[in-house]
C-alpha cells in the first residue's frame, strides 16, 4: 500500500473547506501530507451539489449540531440532525447534493483512492470495485472517531508535519473503511504479519538511523523488509515495542538532544538535520517529551 509521491492538495477536493463564507480553523494544505487531505473549519450555511471525485470523503462532526440533507445521485434523500461524533461517508465517483442552514464545526477528511484500493486488495484479494465503499450518513463509528480525532489534533498541533504518522493513520483509516463500511463488509481480522527475521528487522533500524534526516515513509521502511506498508507497523511493533512513528520520532529527539548538549549549531539545523521540518516542530516534540524547549535543554545541560 504506497503513499504517492505527490502532495494532496485543496485542488483534488471539492474546495468546500476553502469557501470565502466559511472560517477555516486548520487544515492540511501546503503542509506535505501525500495520503490524505483533511481541513477544520466551521461552514456557514451550504446548499451544493458536489462532482464525483476520485477520493472517498468522511465528514466528522465536532460541534454545533444542525439539520442536514445529503442526497447522493441514485439514491434516496436522507435528513437528519447531525451533531457531535456523528460521521458521514461518501463513496468516490458520485455526485451528491448537500444542504444545511447551520454553521456547524467540521473535520473534512480525503483519502487517497490508491490506498483504499490497495486495502481492499491485502484483505480481500479483489478489485476495489468489488468492494465498493458504502454511503453512511450520521453513524456512530469510535474507530474512525478515534482517527478523525488524531487527524484533528495533528492538524492543531506541531505533529501536522509529520508524514509518517500521517501515512499510518490513512492506512488505519483504508483498511478500517474496507472492513466496515464496504459491500464487503464482515466480521474478520487481518492475515498474520509477515514473520520478519532480527537480521531484516536490524537492517531496517540501520536504515532508519542513517536516514533520520529525511522523510521516512512507510512504504520505503516496509521496503527494507520486504512486506506490505500495512503490515509493517504490527511486525515492528512486535520486534520494537514501538510503531514505527513512535520509534522514528523518539531517536529524532535523541539524536536532537545529543547535538544539543555536545555541539553550538543552531537549534533551526539541529532541527533539520534529524528530520523536524521546522524549529517549532522540533520544540514541540522536546516539550512533550522532556518538559522543556530545545533552548532550555541547550543551557541547562
Amino acid at each position: 500500500m504506497t503513499p504517492p509521491d505527490t502532495l494532496f492538495t485543496a485542488g483534488e477536493t471539492h474546495g468546500r473547506a476553502l469557501r470565502p463564507e466559511n472560517e477555516l480553523l486548520a487544515h492540511s494544505q501546503d503542509v506535505g501530507w501525500r495520503s490524505l487531505h483533511a481541513a477544520i473549519f466551521k461552514e456557514a450555511p451550504l446548499h451544493v451539489t458536489e462532482s464525483a471525485l476520485d477520493h472517498p470523503f468522511i465528514i466528522y462532526h465536532i460541534t454545533h449540531p444542525c439539520e442536514v440533507t445529503r442526497k447522493i445521485e441514485g439514491a434516496r434523500r436522507e435528513q437528519r440532525l447531525l451533531g457531535p461524533r456523528n460521521i458521514c461517508v461518501t463513496p468516490p465517483e458520485t455526485v451528491t447534493e448537500w444542504e444545511h442552514h447551520g454553521h456547524p464545526e467540521i473535520l473534512q477528511v480525503y483519502l487517497r483512492r490508491s490506498l483504499y484500493e490497495a486495502a481492499v486488495s491485502e484483505l480481500y484479494g479483489c478489485d476495489a470495485s468489488a468492494a465498493e465503499i458504502v454511503p453512511r450518513f450520521g453513524v456512530i463509528d469510535p474507530l474512525l472517531e478515534q482517527l478523525a480525532i488524531a487527524l484533528g489534533e495533528a492538524l492543531r498541533t506541531g505533529s501536522v508535519r509529520d508524514g509518517l504518522y500521517i501515512d499510518t493513520v490513512a492506512q488505519m483509516m483504508a483498511v478500517h473503511l474496507a472492513r466496515a463500511h464496504s459491500v464487503q463488509s464482515r466480521p474478520t481480522t487481518l492475515p498474520p504479519a509477515p514473520t520478519v527475521s532480527h537480521q531484516r528487522m536490524r537492517q531496517l533500524i540501520e536504515f532508519i538511523e542513517s536516514n533520520l534526516d529525511q522523510p521516512l515513509t512507510l512504504d520505503a521502511m516496509a521496503a527494507q523488509v520486504g512486506i506490505s506498508p500495512l503490515y509493517l507497523a504490527r511486525a515492528f511493533k512486535a520486534a520494537v515495542g514501538q510503531s514505527p512513528h513512535q520509534y522514528v520520532l523518539a531517536r529524532r529527539i535523541e539524536r536532537a538532544k545529543e547535538l544539543l548538549r555536545n555541539t553550538e549549531i543552531p537549534i533551526i539545523d539541529v532541527a533539520l538535520s534529524v528530520g523536524f521540518s521546522s524549529q517549532s516542530h522540533l520544540s514541540h516534540w522536546m516539550i512533550r517529551h522532556t518538559g522543556v524547549s530545545p533552548g532550555v535543554y541547550r543551557r541547562n545541560g
